[in-house]
This record gives structure tokens, sequence and C-alpha cells, in this order.
């Protein structure tokens, strides 16, 4: 139930992409916690990601998948506007690598 009123707790922008408030409200009716406790709980979770993504370190979550950081390596083009060679620098991303758990379940969803 919500706070302030007496319907049930409703998911906006259902079938459309997660939000993080989709996040707190699901993490609440499924763990029990209020919606103060599950927002505490995912910011927590979400900082100590970036830590170790920050860090260049890999996170590997079971059952889930792992999280690694990577370099992206500079390369030139041609600007045709400024009719010369330009350089993009090298950059770190973000890769995420799915468990064989999780895609199969994923595909079992997926199936008509």
């Amino acid at each position: 139930m919500c706070l302030y009123s007496l319907k049930p707790l409703e998911v906006p922008n259902k079938g459309l992409n997660m939000t993080k408030q989709n996040m707190i409200l699901k993490t609440a009716q499924r763990s029990g916690l209020t919606q103060a406790e599950s927002k505490v709980l995912l910011d927590a979770t979400f900082n100590v990601l970036v830590d170790y993504l920050s860090d260049k370190k890999s996170v590997t979550i079971p059952h889930f998948g792992t999280f690694d950081v990577h370099v992206r390596k500079g390369h030139r083009f041609f600007n045709i506007f400024r009719a010369k060679i330009m350089h993009t620098p090298q950059k770190y991303a973000i890769s995420f690598h799915p468990s064989k758990e999780y895609k199969e379940r994923i595909q079992e969803g997926l199936r008509l």
C-alpha cells in the first residue's frame, strides 16, 4: 500500500523501459521494505558498482552476468566540413556479459 493513499502500489510506465522509480517500487513490493529503504538499497548498490568499475575492475553477479571496463581505441577520420583529418581520443567503455542462465531465462520470456 502507498503511504499517501489506500490504492495499491502501481508501477508507472508499464510496458516501457524500467526507470529507477519503477525499480524502487518493484523492490519495495517484493521485499517488504518501504520505498525509502528500497531507494537507499538501490542507491548503495549502484554506488558500489560505479566504484568498482571506476577502478577498472570487473563486477560479477552470479546467475546474472559480468560488468567489464575496456578501452576503446582512438581513431582518425576525415572531417569533410573542415577538410582535414581529425582524431578521437581513446576512452573507457562498460560492457555487460549476461550469464548463461540469464540468457536462457530471457529467451523463455521472449518466446511467443
